[in-house]
C-alpha cells in the first residue's frame, strides 16, 4: 500500500523577503500610532499653529480624533500587512493580491498623513519604499512560478 505524501514546495527568498518587509511595515503602523498617542501635545500644537481660529477645547477635541483615527487606521494596515505575510509561505494567491492591492493603497494614504503633519516626514519616503518593494517582488518570476506550483 502506497501513500502519496503532499510535496513541499521551497519558498523562494524573493517570498521570504516580501514577508519580511510586510512585517517592517506592520511595524511602523505600530510605531506611528504609538508615537502620535505619546506626542498627543506635539500634534495639538501642531493643530493650534494650523487652524490658529481654534479655541484650546476644539484644538485638543481635534487631536485626540487624530489619534484615535490614527489607531484605528494603522491598526487595519496592521492586519493588511501580517495576514497575507503570514499566508504567502502557503503559495496562497489571494495573499499575493492582498498584497498587491493594499500596499498600495496604504502609501497612497499616506500622503493624508503627510499633508496633515510633519511628525512623519522622515518615515513615510522609507516605508512607501517598502511597500512598494513588496510589490514589486510579489511578481518577479521566481515569485510568479512558485505562486502557480502551490496552485497545482
Amino acid at each position: 500500500m502506497t501513500t502519496s505524501a503532499a510535496v513541499r514546495i521551497r519558498v523562494p527568498a524573493v517570498v521570504q523577503a516580501v514577508r519580511l518587509l510586510l512585517c517592517v511595515v506592520a511595524l511602523s503602523h505600530v510605531v506611528v500610532a504609538l508615537v502620535m498617542w505619546a506626542r498627543e501635545a506635539a500634534l495639538r500644537n501642531e493643530i493650534a499653529a494650523a487652524h490658529p481660529d481654534f479655541g484650546a477645547a476644539e484644538v485638543a477635541r481635534s487631536a485626540e480624533i487624530a489619534v484615535a483615527s490614527a489607531a484605528v487606521f494603522h491598526a487595519v494596515l496592521v492586519v493588511l500587512c501580517l495576514l497575507p505575510a503570514w499566508r504567502l509561505g502557503a503559495g496562497r494567491s489571494w495573499a499575493r493580491r492582498l498584497v498587491t492591492i493594499s500596499q498600495p493603497l496604504g502609501l497612497l494614504f499616506s500622503v493624508v498623513s503627510w499633508s496633515s503633519s510633519a511628525m512623519f516626514h522622515a518615515v513615510i519616503p522609507v516605508v512607501g519604499a517598502l511597500q512598494i518593494a513588496a510589490v514589486v517582488l510579489l511578481w518577479v518570476p521566481a515569485a510568479r512560478e512558485f505562486f502557480a506550483r502551490a496552485r497545482r
